[in-house]
């Protein structure tokens, strides 16, 4: 299902959207919706990597990290305990 929209843009950014457009070979809208989904995916990437640095650095807590990622928090915490656990091996190995 998809929903109509109305936006208002630049008329220099409209003519360049056009342009990219023709050269392409597709229509301005497949165009901008295309553009609007790749900008929608690397937000939420940079979203949730954000939040698993502030887990890390205990910022928040893994409710926390939970409500916000899901089942994907498990992950976070898994590969965050790992790097802590290899951290305290490395530490020895340097005092001996």
């Amino acid at each position: 299902m998809t929903t109509q929209i109305n936006i208002r843009l630049d008329e220099h950014l409209l003519k360049e959207i056009d342009a990219l457009s023709r050269m392409l070979h597709v229509p301005r809208s497949e165009w901008l919706r295309m553009k609007l989904a790749e900008a929608v995916k690397e937000s939420i990437l940079k979203y949730r990597e954000a939040l698993a640095l502030e887990y890390t650095m205990g910022h928040i807590s893994f409710e926390e990290l939970h409500a916000a990622l899901g089942s994907d928090a498990e992950d976070v915490r898994l590969v965050h305990e790992m790097t802590q656990k290899g951290k305290k091996e490395i530490d020895k190995i340097k005092i001996e």
